[in-house]
């Protein structure tokens, strides 16, 4: 079940999501749009992205580790995309094949490379057109 992200669940993101810094989950941002996938009331997933006047910018996706494979990324995706929109970005490190799958997936294409975007690592620039 996905539901809106609410503060109850910042402690287990803060401990589990090594990928990026969920700090963000608690400021303000009326652009910003948080979803947690729930398992028997216990959050396995997050997406998280910005709606900004008619493109949207994924920020984030993350699945617990248990729970990967059973499409709720897919699922967190389809929530996303179901937004009207003209077309979605995101970036992506060049070595995350899963996510770079998932993503052609969903009609994602590589626009470019930010070379050593994520330090030492080049990212794929993607967009998704939509309309």
């Amino acid at each position: 079940m996905i539901i809106n992200y609410v503060e109850k669940y910042f402690d287990f993101f803060n401990r589990n999501v090594k990928e990026f810094s969920v700090d963000y989950l608690s400021k303000e941002n009326p652009f910003l749009k948080n979803y947690v996938y729930l398992v028997n009331d216990n959050p396995v997933g997050l997406i998280s992205y910005s709606i900004i006047y008619d493109r949207i910018e994924l920020e984030y996706i993350w699945v617990s580790p248990d729970f990967r494979c059973r499409g709720i990324a897919s699922k967190l995706m389809d929530k996303m995309i179901s937004e009207e929109v003209l077309n979605i970005t995101l970036e992506v490190r060049s070595s995350n094949a899963s996510a770079i799958n998932l993503y052609k997936k969903y009609g994602f294409k590589v626009a470019s490379v930010r070379h050593k975007y994520y330090g030492s690592e080049d990212a794929y620039l993607m967009i998704r057109e939509m309309m």
